[in-house]
């Protein structure tokens, strides 16, 4: 063929699937199994180039080039606030002005560079169920409704406005349940139906149906014991049932993982097998292993041509609308060039978007905001006040605003002082002092020699160390065993930098500079305590016997914080995370607690300066009862942006009056939280939605320089739709926004329902003082959709429902109840399958597949234990048999049962007991079901006659009344099914 253009991959007339069916005609079969990945290969003949589907855009693109399967210079590109920061403006026009920006610049990094990085892997739509979660910063709260409306904002701003082409790609992430980092390569998640439905599952519908996401990537856990990466519900629920028209990609190094680390399948070639089946597309390990997989798979009949085909199909269906075969010249973000990367414009959405971000937590008295025309001098204190922090899935910003930095330029006239809190010191050993070597090697010397280190106590253990002589971070040198001062910041996929002390009297790991007992093992981030080695370097030697430190206090920043606090007008004491120490992809935190360092720097600050206010910058809540009850004043935003102190200092000096919501329950204490584990969120009350107790601060919290007063509410039901019509008015005396939140709650229902539901929301800007605007909300009725365990699907119940409208999730101003015609609730065929999963409730039970030949098979049971228990093994060192009870509600029998039939793998001896008890309370039953071990964890069917005494007494008495049924399991018995006949 003379031009590969002329054919009709290239030809923009014809119809995209006619374009595929050509390309697939036309590829050989390696060919093919070479676009398995994420990539493809020059392939001349059809024009086809190299590329590369992926990279991150969390806030903006990475382009660090700092991992090995990137390596090269950095590319700085604007950086945003973080996801959950952007969540929390709820607003969806500045959100998607911002996916626009990032959708702009990869299509100019794309020109610049010739490949790769139009179809990014963001937003990540995770739930954030539990705020100890380490990658909260990279998601957009715990709601669903929320999650689902500002990620499908940010993906239409990186898709851009033509119908057909893409300026750049979504993919979500992760599908699904992956909330918990310990151990995410092999646990499993159990999730039952209301739950996944209701919850997990409901941004990824949204995203997609709504906003239009082109791919989706897989998580890394098992959910109900199935890897995610070879669950059938990305087949079944992403493209079939929502509609996602890209592809699915696995995530990173997880094809390998499927065998080494779930121990799911013993070979690769199953693994690419049951992935294709399940419908992955694109395959992220080392494109070698994948190939040879597929060859194997291929060769021994577990995938034909055609399993290879549809990926093919999934993946070029992208690159197509993407404009990689623009044959005409059609797509209008072809050579989109440097004029779009870090403009002019998008670093005032960088600003706006850090303005909108920040929520004041409190304000007694008018503490905020701080005028500079009125303040003469300001102490500006604390570890993050003159610092900025990349996150993993940072972008290289080509400038950053520190708070500093920010509020010296808006307070021009205004005497700004400052000091980080953190103390100037000498470590000691044996009468000796740390110094550094030429290369900035740790040995021990004399003190003329000695190093001076400012300490940064982050608490949990986490302490970093940077030396006065170089400026340079402490960490573990990379490839030795010896310790070094040479990394401008703590930054890498392992934290080396990080140390922990731990007091050899208290053992307690958090240094207190006060302490008498001064004594420390000095830990690096392995684990591995320090020792001196020959030269008296400081290194970690697992043979060699620890040695202890002391630390001699050469200057202590908590002093000087003070000092400088006793002299000014207003302190403002900056605190809060380092967004790659204690929290993070791989790591959890393991306390909602301050550091204690830092809550005893603004405890001393404010002893000497009532008018001191806290500002925390952080990616998740914090229990800080005791700042919210001593300090005046008190503003939270979430790190990430390269305008960081320009949203701070905006806030602080009131040229902004803040209007940011927290998308997070901030609880009292973590004490109120069930184990990480634990992922139902209805039974285990997570969230605001379920969450009955005294909160910090509820979902939706955020208050303002001004007033607003909730006028007149109507709401009414439109056909398939209902409208609510709000009035509110600034009462205040300074212009504003309101973030107004619709809320619904569900007043009698058959099963447990939220507290209340976000359902819409709206960030009014700009209302003047005096001025009053209309807030109409536009809502589907299927929003008010909740999973029906007896019919298997999301239904609207017929009920009455109550619409609030207010400012908080616990703030609501105006109520109205309204009747909802919808479906009403059938009752249990008991003489119908029940599949043991469709309970309404229970008591210490999960849900997994059991073993692999279960898992494949679909047969899904219950188990007693808890979520993270060992599916299929019997705990032989317990006196107690563990056990589980189970309620099912509603089953109107039309004639008298005679027996019951349950599926189950019985993994030991055991005893099933059934209490029938009818719904009015007149009459009940219970009988036990002795239950045998069977042989290779198989599934067998048992039956049993109701018995005689209880039929005989007429204890069990048909009527139109329905009757409930509590199944209780002693013994390790997996529960598939039961019927009666």
């Amino acid at each position: 063929m003379s031009s590969y253009k002329s054919t009709p991959l290239w030809n923009n007339q014809l119809p995209l699937e006619e374009r595929l069916d050509y390309l697939i005609n036309e590829l050989t079969l390696e060919e093919k199994i070479t676009c398995l990945s994420t990539g493809c290969p020059d392939i001349e003949r059809l024009g086809i180039k190299a590329s590369f589907m992926g990279g991150e855009a969390a806030h903006g693109i990475e382009a660090r080039h700092d991992q090995a399967f990137n390596a090269g210079e950095p590319e700085p590109t604007t950086t945003f606030t973080q996801p959950i920061g952007m969540s929390g403006s709820f607003d969806k026009e500045l959100i998607k002005e911002c996916g626009r920006a990032v959708g702009e610049e990869a299509r100019a990094l794309f020109t610049r560079n010739g490949k790769g990085g139009l179809c990014r892997w963001a937003p990540t739509v995770d739930m954030e169920r539990d705020p100890r979660w380490g990658r909260t910063e990279e998601a957009y709260g715990e709601d669903p409704y929320l999650a689902g409306e500002m990620a499908s904002a940010y993906i239409q701003g990186m898709k851009g406005e033509d119908p057909f082409y893409i300026q750049c790609g979504a993919t979500l992430k992760h599908f699904y349940a992956n909330n918990v980092e310990k151990d995410r390569i092999k646990i499993s998640s159990s999730i039952d139906l209301r739950n996944k439905y209701e919850y997990y599952l409901e941004p990824f519908r949204k995203a997609i149906e709504e906003g239009g996401a082109e791919a989706v990537m897989t998580a890394y856990n098992e959910i109900n014991g199935i890897p995610a990466i070879v669950n059938s519900e990305v087949q079944e629920l992403l493209k079939d049932q929502y509609g996602l028209s890209g592809h699915v990609v696995c995530d990173g190094g997880d094809f390998q993982q499927t065998v080494k680390d779930h121990n799911y399948f013993e070979t690769h070639a199953e693994t690419i097998a049951y992935g294709l089946k399940a419908g992955i597309d694109c395959f992220t390990d080392e494109n070698e292993v994948v190939f040879a997989a597929a060859r194997k798979a291929f060769e021994e009949g577990l995938i034909t041509e055609a399993d290879i085909n549809q990926s093919i199909r999934n993946s070029f269906r992208t690159r197509i609308r993407l404009g990689f075969f623009d044959g005409k010249g059609e797509c209008p973000y072809t050579g989109m060039g440097e004029e779009y990367v870090n403009n002019k414009e998008h670093q005032k959405l960088c600003s706006d978007m850090a303005k909108e971000a920040v929520v004041l937590l409190k304000n007694q008295d008018d503490a905020l905001p701080i005028l500079p025309g009125e303040t003469k001098s300001m102490a500006v204190i604390g570890p993050l006040a003159n610092v900025w922090y990349k996150d993993w899935y940072s972008g290289i910003p080509p400038y950053t605003v520190t708070p500093l930095e920010g509020i010296k330029k808006t307070y021009p006239y205004t005497s700004v002082s400052y000091e980080s809190g953190l103390s100037d010191i000498y470590l000691t050993c044996n009468g000796k002092y740390v110094g550094l070597d030429k290369e900035g090697r740790l040995l021990l010397t004399d003190k003329a020699h000695g190093e001076i280190f400012l300490l940064n106590d982050w608490g949990c253990g986490s302490t970093t160390l940077i030396a006065s002589g170089n400026g340079k971070y402490v960490t573990l040198e990379e490839g030795t065993n010896l310790i070094k001062a040479d990394k401008k910041e703590a930054f890498s996929w392992f934290i080396r930098e990080s140390f922990t002390f731990t007091n050899t009297k208290t053992g307690s790991v958090t240094v207190e500079e006060t302490e008498k007992e001064n004594r420390y093992y000095l830990s690096s981030w392995n684990g591995r305590k320090v020792t001196i080695t020959e030269g008296d370097y400081l290194a970690v030697i697992k043979t060699k016997e620890p040695v202890i430190f002391e630390i001699e206090v050469v200057t202590d920043g908590i002093s000087q914080a003070v000092e400088i606090a006793k002299k000014a007008e207003r302190a403002v004491v900056v605190i809060g995370s380092n967004p790659v120490i204690n929290s993070k992809e791989e790591v959890d935190r393991t306390t909602l607690m301050l550091p204690p360092a830092q809550q005893r720097l603004v405890d001393q600050v404010l002893a000497v300066n009532p008018d001191t206010v806290v500002v925390i910058v952080s990616n998740y809540p914090y229990t800080i009862g005791k700042l919210q009850k001593e300090v005046p004043g008190i503003l939270f935003t979430p790190s990430g942006s390269q305008e960081l102190g320009t949203g701070i200092a905006s806030v602080l000096s009131g040229n902004v009056s803040p209007a940011g919501r927290l998308n997070m329950t901030w609880y009292c204490s973590e004490e109120d939280l069930p184990e990480m584990e634990d992922y139902d969120i209805i039974q285990g009350k997570r969230t605001y939605q379920y969450f009955d107790r005294e909160v910090l601060y509820p979902f939706g919290f955020g208050l303002s320089y001004t007033e607003f007063s909730y006028g007149a509410f109507q709401v009414e039901q439109k056909g398939n739709s209902i409208t609510a019509v709000l009035e509110i008015t600034n009462t205040g005396k300074v212009m504003g926004d309101e973030v107004v939140q619709l809320y619904v709650h569900k007043e009698a229902s058959r099963v447990k329902q939220p507290i209340c539901q976000l359902k819409a929301f709206e960030r009014v800007k700009n209302i003047a003082p005096g001025e009053t605007r209309t807030v109409e909300f536009i809502m589907d009725c299927k929003e008010l959709c909740y999973y029906d365990v007896i019919s298997n699907t999301m239904i609207v119940e017929t009920s009455d429902y109550l619409f609030m409208a207010g400012s908080s999730a616990k703030d609501i101003r105006r109520k109205q109840r309204l009747k909802i015609e919808g479906q009403e609730i059938s009752a249990r065929n008991p003489y119908h399958i029940t599949q043991a999963i469709c309970y309404d409730s229970y008591e210490n039970c999960f849900l997994h597949k059991g073993s692999k030949e279960h898992t494949i098979e679909q047969t899904t049971c219950v188990i007693p234990g808890k979520a993270g228990d060992a599916p299929d093994i019997v705990d032989n060192v317990s006196k107690e048999k563990v056990s589980c009870a189970l309620w099912y509600k509603d089953f109107l029998f039309e004639k008298q049962p005679e027996e019951i039939i349950l599926k189950v793998c019985p993994l030991e001896e055991g005893c099933i007991s059934i209490k029938w008890i009818q719904a009015g309370g007149k009459a009940e039953g219970l009988w036990e079901i002795p239950v045998k071990q069977t042989a290779n964890k198989e599934f067998v069917s048992i039956r049993s006659k109701l018995p005689e005494q209880f039929l005989a007494a007429g204890n069990f008495k048909l009527s139109e009344e329905k009757w409930n049924l509590n199944i209780s399991i002693q013994g390790k018995i997996k529960l598939s099914e039961f019927y009666f006949k």
